[in-house]
């Protein structure tokens, strides 16, 4: 029997000579992978992030699925020919490939990837999406910190909180990073930031990233995107 889903690609692996193992997060399967047999010799143009309507086999007792047809459902262009945009769909597909490692639907989610997706595709500053996608990503896995003082001046990752007290796990925050991230967290971007108080930003999500999610290591397309986002040369 057929079925059909909305995938977003966040992996690929050769299988044989002629095809590929394809990871996509679906809209009405959640996490699942498939084999696109004669997708090497087709030469097709697959892409991270690319939004693709899936027609496919799947037998109950098999972890993949067998591929018949796969065909854009969004249109997009700029990701894919803007080389920043395309860096970072290699790093926003690194991410999703370490946090999102359990099958099952979440619609919340997958809308929230989706509409990062089309945003990525239109957006000209690109410095804040990184922290953009990360902070919205974390809320929603369900790992939301909390702010318990107004001016706090330490970010504990271990407990999540904003605090003015110092712990073991807390790391010392600025004003403008602290400020940042809570405006982020709230899902408010429009107010400005320095690159450098986001580059401070982002460091300090991805260590609390690394606390709160099992084996999370980025370390490769975290520094591609440093280099590309935040140089000053």
């Amino acid at each position: 029997m057929k079925n059909k889903d909305i995938g977003i690609l966040i992996g690929k692996k050769n299988y044989s000579e002629s095809s590929l193992i394809l990871t996509f997060y679906t809209e009405l399967n959640g996490l699942s992978s498939f084999i696109f047999k004669g997708a090497r010799k087709k030469k097709l143009a697959i892409f991270h992030l690319g939004i693709y309507e899936l027609t496919f086999f799947k037998r109950s007792e098999s972890e993949l699925g067998i591929i018949n047809a796969m065909d854009l459902a969004l249109p997009l262009s700029e990701i894919y020919s803007n080389p920043q945009k395309t860096i970072l769909c290699f790093f926003i597909a690194d991410v999703l490939k370490q946090t999102l490692k359990v099958e099952g639907r979440d619609a919340l989610i997958f809308k929230f990837i989706r509409e990062k997706i089309c945003l990525l595709e239109v957006k000209t500053d690109l410095y804040t999406f990184p922290l953009e996608f990360l902070t919205g990503l974390i809320v929603n896995l369900g790992y939301l910190p909390h702010f318990e003082e107004a001016n706090a001046s330490y970010f504990d990752l271990q407990k999540g909180v904003f605090t003015a007290i110092e712990s073991p796990y807390s790391y010392f925050v600025d004003e403008q990073t602290a400020e940042q991230l809570k405006t982020y967290f709230e899902g408010n971007y429009e107010q400005t930031f320095e690159k450098e108080t986001t580059k401070k930003s982002l460091e300090l999500l991805i260590d609390y990233y690394q606390i709160h999610i099992p084996n999370f290591r980025i370390d490769v397309s975290l520094g591609i995107i440093k280099d590309t986002l935040y140089s000053y040369a």
